[in-house]
């Protein structure tokens, strides 16, 4: 079958901002190279293959269908669930604290043993947010959920707690789609980042009183400037509007975790996207339907997109999602932030 393979170079300088801030991210998996166990939640930035795979392909199973994991060697460059060409977000921080990738993802883990395996859980899906009721995509609140039954089963044993980070990645802006308009008032972006942010905090505080020693905690990236935004104006502007949101969203976070939780760590990605995104450079697979997504087969089987001859030089894989290299650039600039707060080297 034809495909059909469109040039889109864009290389990124990724600026790390506000390294002082208290709140982010990390953890390895199988041979556990370091004394961190690493417990992930959140959505499609950490899903290493949580969301349900099926027989056909659709917008929500995508991730497990190609082009997805073409740039992925550890996993034979095929799809693994993950929403990207290749590694996401919790499997390079797995490198920077020492291991290989990402903990294996929670509906795998009691399939082979009663006991966790030694790098981790993984509970992120993608599609989460802390309002969903998404059944095949448990909201962080149960996802934590989740991680007390392990502990409370002894799964996960006082002495993996003593030594563990959390990484709490929700950060696609899931819990303001279809809630928040450009018609929205400021009143109304107010309440719903409150909403929002004070279950994020819950969230926390139930994983510190949950015995985890360390909580990293992403800020949304700056979602006006994500392609499925930006595409209107040709990839040229981001939708100052959706910056708003992001950035209404990340100070009340700030406001309510900063000064309160010495054992939270904030990622700045909202001063790392924003600071990386070219005027004009669109995301590495593409789909001529707005509507559309990447890997869509039109009604004869035919791709119904293009991928990009270099997807190690793109930021962006589809319309919301770094590529591989994408993520690389970007935890490389947290690399010095996450090891002074853990207290840990590493030659990653």
């Amino acid at each position: 079958m034809t495909k059909l393979l469109l040039f889109t170079a864009a290389c990124f300088v990724l600026l790390l901002l506000n390294g002082a801030h208290h709140v982010v991210e990390g953890r390895p998996h199988r041979e556990r190279r370091n004394d961190y166990m690493l417990f992930v939640l959140g959505d499609s930035y950490a899903d290493v293959g949580n969301r349900p795979q099926t027989s056909e392909k659709t917008v929500l199973s995508r991730a497990w269908f190609y082009p997805y994991g073409i740039s992925d060697s550890a996993h034979g460059n095929r799809p693994t669930g993950r929403v990207s060409d290749g590694m996401v977000q919790s499997d390079i921080l797995a490198k920077i604290l020492g291991g290989d990738e990402s903990p294996p993802p929670s509906r795998r883990h009691w399939r082979d043993s009663d006991k966790v395996d030694p790098s981790g859980v993984n509970f992120a899906v993608g599609g989460a947010g802390v309002l969903s009721d998404d059944r095949a995509a448990p909201s962080l609140g149960q996802q934590v959920d989740q991680l007390a039954s392990l502990i409370s089963s002894g799964a996960v044993e006082t002495a993996d707690l003593d030594r563990s980070v959390a990484l709490v990645a929700i950060s696609t802006g899931a819990d303001y789609n279809g809630r928040i308009t450009h018609e929205s008032s400021s009143r109304d972006m107010t309440a719903l980042t409150g909403q929002v942010t004070d279950e994020l905090v819950a969230a926390v505080r139930r994983l510190r009183d949950l015995g985890v020693t360390k909580v990293l905690v992403n800020l949304l990236p700056a979602l006006g400037c994500m392609p499925w935004q930006s595409v209107a104006s040709n990839y040229a502007t981001c939708d100052s509007h959706s910056n708003a949101l992001a950035s209404m969203h990340n100070a009340a976070l700030r406001r309510r975790l900063h000064d309160s939780y010495d054992d939270v760590l904030l990622l700045d990605l909202y001063s790392i996207f924003s600071n990386s995104v070219q005027p004009n450079v669109g995301p590495c697979c593409r789909n001529p339907d707005p509507n559309g997504y990447c890997g869509q087969d039109d009604s004869s089987g035919r791709p119904h997109y293009s991928v990009c001859d270099n997807p190690d030089q793109a930021f962006f894989w589809d319309y919301m999602h770094p590529t591989q290299a994408g993520w690389e650039t970007i935890m490389q600039q947290l690399q010095g932030p996450i090891q002074d707060f853990l207290g840990i080297q590493s030659s990653w």
